[in-house]
């Protein structure tokens, strides 16, 4: 395991640099974290403050695999996104009329 720094409030990492993150600490800024895994990308991470442990997104792929994982669930909350709008718009419309 690792050790990590990830940002209080959102969970999102912060830095693996000892200095930098007992820095924030001391001010309160971001939480220490030695139960991150080791080898794998910051982008992955998050800080669960309800379990007080690390949540790494696509568990168990590689990071290529998870970058991968990562673009297409952008692209599939997008799309959502886009009909959610598209249906609100014609709803809309719909009651002026």
């Amino acid at each position: 395991m690792a050790t990590y720094y990830f940002k209080v409030g959102t969970g999102e990492p912060f830095t693996d640099k000892t200095d930098a993150g007992d820095d924030a600490v001391a001010k309160g800024h971001a939480v220490k974290a030695d139960n991150a895994p080791d080898n794998t990308a910051a982008w992955r991470m998050t800080y669960n403050f309800s379990t007080n442990s690390v949540d790494v997104a696509f568990d168990g792929d590689d990071d290529a695999t998870a970058k991968t994982k990562k673009d297409q669930k952008i692209a599939d909350d997008f799309e959502s996104e886009k009909a959610a709008l598209k249906a609100a718009t014609i709803a809309r419309d719909a009651a002026e009329a």
